[in-house]
C-alpha cells in the first residue's frame, strides 16, 4: 500500500513536520514523488521508520540513528533483535519499579514497613541484574565479582567527577573506532592488527577489573548479548559486538590464563 506524508503521519503517529525533518537529514526519504509533487511512501519506508521510532524510544539520538541505518551493512533483522533484547531488559526494569511501588505504597498505609534500601530497587540499572537463566545472567556476575576494590572504584570516579569519567568514555570511545576500522577494511577477529586493539582494551579494562581468562571471555559474551551493552555498541557499527566479543576470546584463548 502507497501513503502520502498525512496518511503517514495519521498512521505512525508521527508528524507531518517531523517526517519531513527526516527527510531534510536524509532519514528518512519517500519512495517517490508524484507528478503533484506529493511524497509517497511504501512497505519498505515503513519499515524504516519504525526502526527509527525503536531506535529513539531506547533513547537514541538522531545523529546517532542516521549513523546506524544509513550504513550499506545495516542488518534490519539484527537491529530488531537487539530491539528485542533491549526492550525484555527495559520490562524486567519497569517490573521491579512496579513492585518498588506497592511497597512503598503498603508501607505509607502502614500495612507492611519497606526496608530502606528497598526504596530505591529499580532506579539504578546497576541493581537490576540479569535474570538467573538468561543466557548472560552468570557472565554478568563474573564480571561483577572480578571489580577490583569497587567502593574505592566508585569513590574514584565521585572524587575526580566528570572529567574522569569524560576520560574513560573517550578511551573507549577511541578503541571502538579502532575496531570499526578494521571492520570496514575487512579484517577477520584474529587478525594481528585487530588483536593488538584487543590487547589495548584489555590493558584498559585491567585498570578497574581482573580481567583473567574467563572474566575476559565473560565480558566478551556481555558484550555481544547484553542489551546495555549493545546500546552502547551499535551506534559504532551494527557489526562490532559480535566482532569485537569473537576477538576478545581470541585474545584471552591466546594471551590470558
Amino acid at each position: 500500500m502507497v501513503y502520502t506524508v498525512k496518511k503517514l503521519s495519521e498512521l505512525s503517529g508521527v508528524t507531518v513536520r517531523t517526517l519531513h525533518f527526516y527527510e531534510e537529514i536524509a532519514l528518512l526519504k519517500p519512495a517517490y514523488y508524484g507528478s503533484n509533487g506529493y511524497r509517497y511512501y511504501e512497505e519498505k519506508q515503513l519499515l524504516q521508520l519504525q526502526q527509527i521510532l525503536f531506535f529513539k524510544e531506547l533513547g537514541f539520538s538522531l545523529k546517532q540513528i542516521l549513523k546506524i541505518v544509513g550504513r550499506s551493512d545495516f542488518d534490519q533483522l539484527a537491529a530488531l533483535h537487539s530491539h528485542r533484547n533491549a526492550l525484555n531488559k527495559e520490562w524486567e526494569k519497569i517490573g521491579v519499579l512496579l513492585k518498588t511501588i506497592d511497597r512503598t505504597i503498603k508501607h505509607i498505609n502502614g500495612k507492611k514497613k519497606m526496608k530502606d534500601k528497598e526504596m530505591f530497587d529499580g532506579f539504578n540499572i546497576a541493581l537490576v541484574k540479569a535474570k538467573e537463566g538468561t543466557s548472560y545472567s552468570a557472565a554478568e556476575k563474573l564480571v561483577v565479582q572480578s571489580v577490583k576494590n569497587p567502593t574505592k572504584n566508585a569513590e574514584d570516579v565521585e572524587k575526580r567527577g566528570k572529567a574522569y569519567y569524560d576520560q574513560i568514555t573517550k578511551t573507549a570511545h577511541a578503541l571502538f573506532k579502532e575496531l570499526v576500522r578494521c571492520i570496514e577494511m575487512g579484517l577477520d577477529p584474529t587478525a594481528d592488527a585487530v588483536q593488538k586493539v584487543i590487547q589495548k582494551h584489555h590493558a584498559f579494562v585491567e585498570q578497574t577489573n581482573s580481567a583473567t581468562k574467563e572474566v575476559y571471555k565473560a565480558l566478551a559474551q556481555l558484550y555481544a548479548e547484553h542489551p546495555e551493552f549493545r546500546k552502547q555498541l551499535d551506534p559504532f557499527h551494527p557489526n562490532l559486538a559480535i566482532f569485537m566479543a569473537d576477538g576478545m576470546k581470541v585474545f584471552a584463548d591466546r594471551k590470558l590464563s
